[in-house]
């Protein structure tokens, strides 16, 4: 979409436009938004909260829940001790996937280190989750209903998976159409407003938009990803070297994925993205008033995954 246009709207596979389709992590960002909504209403008081102000009980596990903020838990900087391997399933993240009791687990969550480096760990969204229904005392799905699909005037029914007492997996599992995708996009492309209203703070919506405080934190920020270039290296030092011989703004981040450690390089672009973790995308890229949906699965391709074709093609939309 630009400029409010849809260029270029394709489905596969005998599926169509009422089609509700999985989204994954895409969800994250849903309820990062839902966290800033519940701070305009004054249901969060402010950010810097520590996050047992909501959740007292995270202190039975972990003393140390104390000195988390629900800021760190929306810049996933909170140090939580979670194992984020998707090819195990004894994994804590697909044992959140899975689990009937999903506030048992979290009432077990321990804090493993001090330094609030970004982490990205699925469970900090469940958490900030919980954190949404007990300041407003809503279910999540609930609250979206209300404060995102009426808003903004969503096209069809959503589904949003649940464990056995009702909670919803907010880390994942939101299924929508490809155009309600879209409309998040919208929203946030238009700085929180929606024909005339003001849904979103606008400088919330630009702290998220600008890539310089984007740089600042490692390339996410309240729940949603910097689009940027990426180089990966194995060593530390290499990547270190690599980074100081660039002239633009390039920095570095220790990564670890599925029992495997890194060090990603990172050149900040200006657009953003909710991402899935089979390929799914809500890509926004504010200097060309761009909008791309993505809903489909990986693709084996020997150079291009699914970001960087959908950076490439915004690349080349004039």
């Amino acid at each position: 979409m630009r400029n409010d246009s849809i260029l270029y709207e394709k489905y596969f596979d005998n599926l169509d436009s009422t089609n509700i389709f999985p989204s994954f992590s895409v969800a994250k960002s849903f309820v990062g938004t839902l966290a800033q909504i519940a701070r305009q209403e004054g249901f969060i008081k402010s950010f810097d909260d520590p996050v047992t102000d909501y959740l007292p009980w995270l202190m039975k596990s972990d003393q140390a829940w104390k000195n988390i903020t629900v800021q760190n838990v929306l810049d996933m900087r909170t140090g939580v001790n979670s194992d984020e391997t998707y090819n195990s399933p004894f994994s804590d993240v697909i044992q959140l996937g899975f689990t009937r009791n999903m506030i048992a687990q979290l009432k077990k969550l321990k804090i493993k280190s001090n330094s609030k480096i970004f982490e990205y760990k699925s469970v900090n969204t469940q958490l900030l989750g919980a954190v949404i229904e007990a300041a407003t005392q809503r279910r999540l799905p609930e609250y979206l209903q209300e404060k995102l699909w009426q808003s903004i005037g969503m096209e069809s029914n959503a589904a949003w998976q649940t464990d056995a007492k009702g909670m919803a997996r907010a880390f994942c599992c939101l299924n929508a159409t490809m155009k309600d995708f879209a409309k998040l996009g919208r929203l946030y492309l238009n700085n929180g407003n929606w024909n005339g209203q003001q849904i979103l703070d606008q400088k919330w919506v630009q702290t998220i938009l600008n890539p310089d405080t984007m740089r600042v934190y490692q390339g996410y920020k309240n729940h949603w990803w910097s689009s940027r270039v990426i180089r990966r290296f194995n060593d530390s030092l290499e990547a270190t070297n690599f980074v100081a011989a660039q002239k633009d703004k390039w920095y570095m981040a220790k990564n670890s994925r599925n029992g495997k450690t890194y060090y990603s390089t990172y050149n900040n672009l200006p657009a953003v993205f909710a991402q899935g973790m089979l390929g799914q995308f809500i890509y926004i890229n504010p200097q060309k008033n761009l909008i791309i949906v993505r809903t489909g699965h990986n693709w084996k391709h020997p150079r291009l995954y699914a970001q960087r074709f959908i950076e490439d093609l915004a690349e080349r939309i004039d």
